[in-house]
């Protein structure tokens, strides 16, 4: 475990900006497309794309550009309207609890 910098522990650390992040601070601007990852990850291999890809389009992901972006889970990031259109893809019957990332198959809720 690592503190935050909101003094709260957490798992989760940012690869970018190399700082602990928590459930709450990961939705702050700042870390809107970081590669977050768990900090025992950044130990092993701290490694790591940039610029970040939709999991999805595969298309470069920007910091304040006008498509939302939408944080799953598993901490793999999309754009928002790419995550509708693949909820989209599955059958009709699929349960909430059906919906998987594409990137790494982890159930999205």
């Amino acid at each position: 475990m690592v503190v935050c910098k909101c003094r709260k522990a957490t798992k989760l650390y940012c690869f970018v900006h190399k700082d602990p992040v928590c459930g709450g601070c990961i939705c702050f601007p700042e870390h809107q497309i970081c590669v977050v990852r768990t900090y025992s990850e950044w130990v092993i291999d701290g490694e790591y794309d940039w610029p970040p890809t939709c999991c999805f389009c595969q298309a470069v992901l920007e910091e304040g550009t006008s498509p939302q972006t939408t944080r799953l889970g598993c901490l793999h990031v999309m754009h928002t309207n790419c995550l509708v259109s693949h909820i989209k893809s599955f059958p009709p019957h699929t349960a909430p609890a059906g919906y998987i990332c594409p990137a790494c198959s982890v159930p999205v809720r």
